[in-house]
């Protein structure tokens, strides 16, 4: 988790609804990672709910500036 927290670009930290009460996302939260809970679904948003997590993940995505490459 440590090394996720001082990744040098956007975080995006998902988990499913289930998990909501994980001790420890208060942690990534507070890191300026933003958190996506998936609904209906646990562990497995893949499996679960995939359209939304992908829906997720791609509304993400787009809201993060593209950077340069060198």
């Amino acid at each position: 988790m440590t090394t996720f927290l001082t990744l040098p670009f956007p975080r995006m930290f998902m988990y499913g609804e289930q998990n909501a009460s994980l001790s420890y996302l208060p942690r990534p939260a507070s890191a300026g990672v933003q958190l996506a809970e998936i609904p209906q679904c646990g562990h497995f948003p893949l499996y679960a709910n995939p359209r939304l997590m992908w829906a997720r993940i791609a509304a993400f995505h787009a809201q993060v500036p593209e950077t340069p490459r060198t």
